[in-house]
C-alpha cells in the first residue's frame, strides 16, 4: 500500500462553495451576483372552495428572475392575475366576494420543497414554475414574461 500526503490550493466563494480553480470560482460569484441574487421566491394561494369554507386548495410556488432585481412580487401577481382572469370573485354559495388568489413571500428552501396543500386529509400536489425572460440552469423550464405581455 503507498500513502500519499497531497496538498491542494481550494478556493472558497463568498457563499462557502469550494473550488480547485480560481476561474471557476470567479465564474459562480458573478452567478450568484448577477442572477441568483436577483431571483425571487413566492407562493400562489389559489383555487378557492367556492361550496363551504373559501379557503384555496392549491398552491403554485414561483421564483421570479428580474434583471434589476426590483418589482418580483408584481411580477408575480401580473402572472397570477392573466392566469386567473381576475382576482376579486364570487365568494362562498355566490354571497359577496373574494380574492380568488393571493400571492406571499417564501424562502428559497420552500420554494425547493413545494409542499402540497392538504385538503380534507388528502395531499394536494403543487406546482412549480419560473419566470424569468432567460432559462436558468437548476430552475424549471422559464416562463418568459417579457416576450409573453409583450414587454421589450
Amino acid at each position: 500500500m503507498e500513502t500519499k500526503k497531497i496538498t491542494k490550493t481550494v478556493y472558497i466563494a463568498n457563499d462557502g462553495k469550494e473550488f480547485l480553480t480560481k476561474e471557476d470560482c470567479e465564474k459562480h460569484e458573478t452567478f450568484v451576483e448577477k442572477i441568483l441574487s436577483r431571483i425571487k421566491y413566492f407562493c400562489i394561494r389559489c383555487h378557492p372552495d367556492l361550496t363551504e369554507t373559501g379557503y384555496f386548495q392549491h398552491k403554485i410556488y414561483v421564483a421570479v428572475f428580474s434583471k434589476n432585481g426590483i418589482f418580483s412580487k408584481e411580477i408575480a401577481f401580473q402572472w397570477a392575475l392573466k392566469k386567473f382572469g381576475t382576482y376579486l370573485g364570487e365568494s362562498v354559495m355566490g354571497y359577496g366576494f373574494q380574492p380568488h388568489f393571493n400571492v406571499s413571500d417564501v424562502s428559497k428552501e420552500e420554494y425547493e420543497e413545494c409542499s402540497p396543500t392538504v385538503w380534507g386529509g388528502t395531499p394536494l400536489k403543487s406546482e412549480k414554475i419560473f419566470l424569468s425572460p432567460e432559462p436558468i440552469q437548476g430552475f424549471p423550464d422559464n416562463i418568459n414574461y417579457i416576450k409573453e405581455w409583450g414587454f421589450k
